[in-house]
């Protein structure tokens, strides 16, 4: 995801502690989404070329599911059956796999990713392990509207191991509160640390706190946090639409996953 980029610096106070930030703002391109959907494949041998510091975030990012563990972080964040969600950023699918079995045959995942490669796998391992609910969009996170989904479409947008890789984090953020709906959720989900090498290099990790700075700037309010592991945080975000205040915007959050619960007991009883 190399683009021509500039940085932005910004020192911001978060509980009385200053936390210096530096954004890229890049003037990203994107490739033009392509849905492939039915029977549809890109070539098993689409390459693209990659320096030796892509590969090694490559590395650090979904493939690498032993450090955290999407199946049980899925399970935390509250999504339901029948809802859409998009994976930004979807690499092998890891995180695509554990959100189609939750939404289950009535939702759908979107797993988006500007690799065309990793999509033909990933399109591939979907359709053997049964689940017919993955769509699959060749499409750049950080160009507004370089999803290619409607505005306001999505329940939720999964961007993991992911924003510390992108160079656009901002246009990023942004184009996730474009396609979610009002009151839809965001989660982030990335390295707490670079632990010596294991995670990403040290310079590219994006702490808790700058990525709570990033999404409270741009349109959300902060929800809760999740355990994502040992190595890694999860923080989940409310889409706002303007005059609402964070109260406002968490209180129908929890009202509305308090009517969902209710209502699935009362069918259960039934």
């Amino acid at each position: 995801m190399n683009h021509p980029s500039r940085q932005h610096s910004a020192s911001v106070n978060i509980g009385g502690k200053e936390v210096n930030i530096n954004v890229h703002l890049g003037a990203s391109k994107s490739p033009g989404p392509m849905h492939l959907a039915g029977d549809e494949r890109l070539p098993d041998g689409v390459a693209q070329v990659k320096t030796e510091q892509e590969l090694h975030l490559a590395s650090m990012g979904q493939d690498n599911a032993a450090f955290s563990n999407p199946s049980q972080n899925v399970h935390r964040i509250g999504f339901k059956e029948g809802m859409k969600i998009a994976d930004f950023g979807a690499g092998s699918g890891s995180y695509v796999m554990a959100l189609a079995g939750v939404v289950g045959p009535s939702g759908v995942v979107y797993a988006v990713d500007v690799q065309r490669e990793l999509l033909t796998r990933l399109q591939n391992n979907a359709v053997q392990g049964g689940y017919d609910n993955v769509e699959i969009i060749w499409g750049d996170i950080e160009t507004p509207g370089g999803v290619g989904l409607r505005d306001e479409y999505l329940d939720g947008v999964v961007i993991a191991n992911t924003l510390f890789q992108v160079d656009d984090k901002i246009n990023t953020i942004k184009e996730a509160w474009r396609v979610l709906r009002p009151g839809g959720t965001l989660v982030v989900i990335d390295w707490l640390d670079s632990f010596g090498g294991l995670g990403p290099p040290q310079n590219a990790v994006v702490t808790q706190a700058e990525t709570t700075v990033l999404c409270t700037d741009n349109g959300y309010a902060f929800k809760k946090d999740i355990d994502a592991g040992k190595h890694h945080y999860g923080l989940v975000f409310i889409k706002m639409m303007e005059g609402e205040t964070s109260d406002q915007v968490i209180a129908h959050a929890h009202e509305t996953e308090k009517s969902f619960i209710e209502r699935t007991i009362a069918q259960e009883l039934i």
